[in-house]
């Protein structure tokens, strides 16, 4: 009963497919396929997520994560952990175990929300976004979602206080 509740999800998935492959044999295959040529290419970039939080998980102790992200990182903290979900490339989804590590090495709340908020910036690609969209329009958008991403961390922290 425990592992029905555990992996209840991906249950679900499977008795979805195997539904839709009674009603609709063609499709629900090459929708099979496609799932499985995504999950390929998005292997390499999950391995390195993997990799990279093992790497902060042993090497990084929670003294140093919480020097630089911690509660007593104050408003500098938030900020740091903005700027530092702008260089951060790949799927979201792949990053949750690596922000997860954070947390559970002492990072505070906030930080992590900051970093989240701000992902969407790709501080390599904004040149390139600039060349089609103007350097006045990705400015205002890389400050704009700077300081979304610092809010939101602010009241991610404050809204779910249980985490401290």
């Amino acid at each position: 009963m425990k592992m029905l509740k555990k992996y209840s999800f991906e249950i679900l998935i499977a008795i979805t497919y195997i539904v839709l492959f009674i009603l609709f044999p063609q499709k629900t295959l090459i929708a099979f396929k496609e799932g499985v040529i995504l999950l390929l290419k998005m292997l390499p970039i999950f391995i390195c997520v993997v990799f990279f939080s093992s790497f902060i998980a042993v090497f990084l102790s929670p003294k140093t994560i919480q020097r630089y992200m911690g509660k007593e990182t104050g408003f500098k903290g938030v900020v740091l952990g903005a700027i530092f979900g702008t260089l951060i490339v790949g799927p979201l989804w792949i990053l949750f175990p690596l922000f997860n590590t954070f947390l559970k090495k002492g990072a505070r709340l906030a930080v992590v929300g900051a970093m989240i908020g701000t992902f969407a910036i790709k501080t390599p690609w904004i040149p390139y976004a600039a060349g089609f969209l103007g350097w006045p329009f990705m400015t205002i958008t890389v400050v704009l979602t700077l300081g979304y991403g610092i809010l939101e961390g602010i009241l991610m922290e404050k809204i779910l206080k249980h985490y401290d």
